[in-house]
C-alpha cells in the first residue's frame, strides 16, 4: 500500500476512488474527472521535527515517488502539507473494499524490488519525522450524500476532527442532519464527505468532514455564511445547539494544502492540469 504499515509511504484519503478503480464521470467544461469519495479512506500522518519541513521533507518523500514509478506502481496517493496545527503531511489512499485494501497490498509486497526500495526510502524519511500514524475511515454517506468533486482541481482542503462523547452517537447523528438539512439551503454547491473511524483513533468515537477547495476564497465563503447559517435554522437553533453540547467531545478545524511534488497521481490528473501536477 505504500505504506510506512509495512515499511513505506505514508497515506490519507479522499475523492481519489478514481485512483483506485472506483467509477468516475468527466467533469462538464474540463478534463479533470468527478469522482466520488472512497468507501475506505486510509489516513497516514507524518509529524515533521521543526525545521525539517519544506524542501528537506519534499526531498526524502519524492524517493518514495520515483521507486513507485520505476515499479509502475498503481497505488497512487495524495500528499497535503498543513497550513494549520503542528507541521504535518498527509498523504491519502482510497478503496472500495476493505478486500480491494488486502489486495493492494498483498500485491506491494509481493514485489520484492519495490519494497527494498520502499525500505530505504523510509530509512531516510524517518530521520526527519517525530511520529507517524496511521488511521482508517469508513464513508457514512448515508448520513451526508457526497456525489463527489473533480478532485485534480481541487488546491485544499478543510478538514474537520470530531470526538463525539461515548454514548452520545444518536445525538451526534441527528445534529449532521439537521447541520446537513441547513448547509443545503445556505451553500448548496458546497460539498462534505463524512467519515466515520474504524481502525485507530477511538475507533467510532472519530469523525472526520472534509471540503475540498479550488482556492481559499472558498474558506471565506463559509465564514461569511455563517450568519446565512443561522437564520436557515430558525427553531431549529435550541435543539442544534443542545445536541452539539450533548453529543461533541472536542472538535479542531485545519486546512491543507496539496502537494504535487509529494504526490503520486494517476495520468488522467497530470493530463488535466499538468502545470500543477507533472513533477518538475
Amino acid at each position: 500500500m505504500l505504506s510506512k504499515t509495512i515499511g513505506a509511504c505514508a497515506g490519507l484519503c479522499f475523492f481519489i476512488s478514481g485512483i483506485c478503480g472506483l467509477p468516475a464521470a468527466k467533469a462538464q467544461g474540463t478534463g479533470a474527472q468527478v469522482m466520488p469519495p472512497p468507501k475506505v479512506a486510509v489516513i497516514d500522518i507524518e509529524w515533521l521535527k521543526p525545521g525539517k519541513g519544506g524542501s528537506a521533507h519534499q526531498k526524502t518523500e519524492s524517493a518514495f515517488v520515483q521507486a513507485a514509478e520505476k515499479a509502475k506502481s498503481t497505488q497512487h496517493y495524495v500528499a497535503l502539507e498543513a497550513l494549520s496545527g503542528p507541521p504535518r503531511a498527509l498523504f491519502f489512499f482510497g478503496y472500495d473494499s476493505f478486500a480491494a485494501m488486502e489486495k493492494a497490498r498483498q500485491e506491494e509486497m509481493a514485489n520484492a524490488s519495490l519494497s527494498a526500495d520502499l525500505d530505504r526510502a523510509f530509512a531516510e524519511d524517518g530521520e526527519l519525522l517525530s511520529s507517524t500514524a496511521r488511521n482508517i475511515f469508513t464513508l457514512r454517506d448515508d448520513l451526508i450524500p457526497e456525489p463527489g468533486v473533480a478532485i485534480a482541481t481541487m488546491r485544499y482542503m478543510q478538514i474537520t476532527r470530531v470526538t463525539i462523547r461515548p454514548g452520545h452517537q444518536a445525538d451526534w447523528e441527528e445534529y449532521l442532519k439537521l447541520f446537513w438539512s441547513t448547509v443545503q439551503k445556505t451553500e448548496p454547491d458546497r460539498h462534505v464527505a463524512l467519515y466515520q473511524s474504524s481502525y485507530g483513533w477511538e475507533n467510532g468515537g472519530i469523525w472526520l468532514l472534509i471540503t475540498p477547495m479550488k482556492s481559499l476564497g472558498e474558506a471565506d465563503k463559509m465564514d461569511a455564511n455563517a450568519a446565512k447559517f443561522r437564520e436557515n435554522l430558525g427553531d431549529n437553533m435550541k435543539r442544534y445547539r443542545e445536541l452539539a453540547g450533548a453529543a461533541i467531545e472536542s472538535s479542531q478545524r485545519n486546512l491543507y494544502a496539496f502537494d504535487p511534488a509529494i504526490s503520486y497521481v494517476p495520468d488522467a490528473w497530470v493530463s488535466a492540469d499538468p502545470s500543477f501536477w507533472k513533477h518538475k
